[in-house]
């Protein structure tokens, strides 16, 4: 238990009003827990318009007429005295005094302000304004994309090296974390494609990860109904995005998956497949003509394996390979670690040729 007596907490100047926390110690300098804080908006002022990344929101009008509004989700609502108003990750907002006499906030959030979590609309804008990367050039040359990238090195080598698309993985239960990892890709050219690989399905957070990473390319894998995904494509399309679809699996179960998809492949610029060890070497020409049969452009992913590459090359839209895992990275025994391989990297570079 901790037992706090302040009556008068500082107050900070803001562009529009003040502006004080109520947290104390860590809490109040953003910490993984919460915070509290205490705004007051002068009539006509408004908030800057942003949106979290990781932290939820909750805002609890105590004075004051305010009006809230969304770009990415197309809305505004009216907030009056005793309204309160919740905002998960992701959802953009900004707080317009449409009253007379100042407006009074509180507002909690979790987890605590951190400065990398707050993205301003304005600067990430609503659509993309950097050019696709080398991944989606137009000619016929196969390309090399290489995924789970994580540091700064690997992203300057495979730049250096040639190849034409990185990936950032967010795609199991520490996807938070594993963002808050990745500060350094604002620093990166944009002659390399950037590709987002994760499960992640609500709309408004997965085209703040885009903005945030500066992707091109949003690489869905996952299980999720047709509904959600159409919903998905369609915002991170409007967005300017690239969307590829992961399929999964052998020979009938890609046939399931690409029936399923036929409806809605309008929606796609590519696919993804990953064979899965089990798939038998033998089925790759039928797996590939499968494939084709929706007439996107289609990498298969690598991961340790060169079976069936050549086969792959005969196929119309193939575009080229994902390598994953073992395919770019060498293990170091008795630690567990895994480090950039640049023999493999440029190994793949060749394969890639056609």
């Amino acid at each position: 238990m901790k037992h706090f007596k302040q009556s008068h907490p500082d107050w900070f100047a803001t562009p529009y009003g003040q502006q004080r926390s109520l947290s104390q110690g860590a809490a109040a300098k953003g910490s993984d827990r919460a915070d509290v804080k205490l705004l007051v908006i002068k009539p006509g002022k408004s908030t800057s318009h942003h949106f979290h990344l990781l932290r939820k929101s909750w805002f609890y009008v105590m004075d004051g007429v305010l009006r809230v509004s969304s770009v990415f989700e197309n809305w505004q609502l009216e907030l009056v005295t005793g309204d309160m108003l919740e905002l998960d990750p992701g959802e953009d907002h900004c707080f317009l005094n449409i009253g007379t006499a100042d407006a009074q906030v509180l507002e909690m959030g979790s987890p605590g302000h951190m400065p990398h979590d707050k993205i301003s609309v304005q600067a990430a804008g609503t659509t993309r304004s950097a050019p696709f990367g080398k991944f989606w050039r137009a000619d016929s040359t196969l390309c090399l994309k290489i995924g789970g990238v994580s540091s700064m090195e690997a992203a300057c080598h495979c730049q250096s090296a040639g190849v034409d698309a990185i990936g950032f993985d967010l795609v199991d239960a520490n996807w938070s974390y594993n963002l808050g990892r990745l500060d350094w890709v604002q620093h990166l050219p944009f002659s390399m494609s950037r590709f987002l690989v994760t499960h992640l399905t609500q709309p408004s957070l997965v085209s703040a990860i885009l903005h945030r990473l500066g992707c091109d390319t949003l690489q869905w894998c996952g299980t999720a109904d047709e509904k959600t995904l159409r919903t998905l494509y369609s915002v991170v399309r409007n967005q300017r995005c690239r969307i590829v679809h992961t399929v999964v699996g052998s020979q009938v179960k890609i046939l399931e998956e690409v029936d399923r998809i036929k409806p809605w492949a309008s929606l796609l610029d590519g696919l993804v497949w990953q064979p899965g060890w089990s798939t038998g070497r033998e089925h790759f020409s039928e797996c590939g003509t499968i494939l084709d049969a929706l007439e996107l452009p289609w990498m298969v992913c690598m991961e340790g394996m060169e079976e069936g590459l050549e086969k792959f090359k005969q196929n119309s839209f193939f575009k080229g390979i994902d390598a994953v895992g073992d395919a770019w990275l060498t293990r170091q025994e008795g630690c567990g670690a895994s480090f950039m391989d640049r023999e493999k990297i440029q190994r793949l570079l060749g394969l890639a040729e056609r």
